[in-house]
């Protein structure tokens, strides 16, 4: 029983993690709406709108932290096990930049299309007026130090909650003649 209430916490915080960032990152307005996909064609200025928005919130500089990722990592490990490759290595991963760069470029694409066709125009200039303003680059330099302060709340939160639910499905199925 103490497994399967272990297991049910590390589902439910799996999936309470990730939109738990998404809707973090993101800024929304208090009242959830479902926002209609947006019809084709797009503008320019749609996507242009798009992309501003993406590079304003981070969403862009979270894909050139792959590339930054993979190489620091890389350089680490090689320094650690074969030191007499690092002149190579640093070659090499320069001579990759510009692969990782074109494939940074088409995430970065697909992502502009999602927002432009997720949020009307008018929107993303709104978000953008946002962004640019002094609330929004403060909400900016302390979204990540906040989200991980919230995320030391979420664990613990997470496997209680996980853990008093399923005590009390238990409790409530053993009522109905079910022993788990």
């Amino acid at each position: 029983m103490a497994m399967f209430r272990h297991h049910l916490a590390a589902a439910a915080f799996a999936l309470v993690l990730p939109a738990m960032t998404v809707s973090m990152t993101v800024c929304r307005p208090a009242v959830a709406q479902t926002a209609a996909p947006v019809a084709s064609p797009l503008s320019a200025s749609h996507i242009q709108a798009a992309r501003e928005v993406l590079e304003l919130t981070g969403i862009t500089a979270t894909f050139e932290q792959i590339f930054t990722e993979f190489r620091d990592n890389t350089r680490q490990l090689v320094t650690t096990t074969r030191p007499e490759m690092l002149k190579d290595l640093d070659e090499v991963v320069a001579l990759l930049k510009p692969e990782a760069d074109k494939r940074r470029e088409d995430i970065t694409l697909g992502a502009t299309e999602v927002f432009a066709r997720r949020f009307t125009e008018a929107d993303l200039k709104e978000i953008a007026v946002f962004f640019r303003s002094p609330v929004g680059q403060r909400y900016q330099s302390l979204r990540n130090t906040a989200l991980e302060e919230v995320f030391k709340l979420l664990t613990p939160w997470s496997l209680q909650t996980s853990n008093f639910l399923f005590d009390r499905f238990a409790e409530e199925m053993r009522k109905r003649g079910h022993n788990l």
